[in-house]
């Protein structure tokens, strides 16, 4: 009975993709590696400042 009142339903996934889920990706591969690279360095800084 539910299942009768899903119409239009694919269409808002189509724009949730479009418009939410493409541009964040995109965002996340821009600024990704920029905050891997933030991380290691923490990391390591992290590691090595007692022996300094």
């Amino acid at each position: 009975m539910a299942a009768y009142r899903r119409g239009g339903v694919a269409t808002l996934d189509y724009v949730l993709v479009l418009g939410v889920v493409l541009p964040m990706v995109a965002f996340i591969m821009h600024v990704g590696p920029r905050i891997l690279r933030f991380a290691h360095e923490m990391i390591a800084v992290m590691v090595s400042w007692p022996f300094m």
